[in-house]
């Protein structure tokens, strides 16, 4: 289900190499952070196969929308996009089609459709008083709980 993923170990990694050269070579760096709306309930209600079902036509779009210098991956049931070069709009802009792409996902249970949506937060760290890796991840993770506490389904930006 997760091939092409990194895991969770490599995608901090990662971002903190990606963090790193963005501030010394003074480049935005962007985060979208992506939780699938009901997922458990998806489990519950049709069984742990729609459910890796799910998972993995989430994780296949990522993959296939996403440029060749991101990096697509998992932090628990959540999905990060780091996105080096790429300002806020930018983020944005991919973060919506994201969102909009996946409640278009063809996933069945029984022959029948099943509607998929997705929670999204989006953060971008732009050489500022950022000092820390994770901080741009703790505010993609801020705009996620705010869409969460909203109902879901929808995108929205830090800060």
């Amino acid at each position: 289900m997760d091939a092409g993923l990194f895991s969770y170990t490599q995608i901090l990694h990662l971002l903190k190499i990606e963090f790193s050269r963005a501030r010394r070579y003074q480049y935005e760096l962007s985060c979208i952070l992506l939780e699938i709306d009901r997922l458990g309930a998806l489990g519950d209600l049709h069984g742990s196969d729609v459910r890796d079902r799910v998972e993995g036509a989430v994780a296949d779009l990522l993959n296939r929308h996403s440029r060749s210098c991101d990096f697509v991956g998992r932090l628990g049931e959540r999905f990060v996009v780091v996105l080096p070069h790429t300002d806020a709009k930018g983020a944005e802009l991919l973060a919506q089609r994201l969102h909009d792409r996946v409640s278009e996902l063809d996933v069945r249970a029984d022959d029948r459709p099943l509607r998929v949506s997705v929670s999204v937060g989006v953060s971008t760290q732009d050489g500022d008083e950022s000092i820390f890796f994770d901080t741009v991840l703790k505010q993609a993770e801020v705009a996620l709980g705010e869409v969460i506490s909203r109902g879901g389904d929808a995108v929205a930006l830090s800060g």
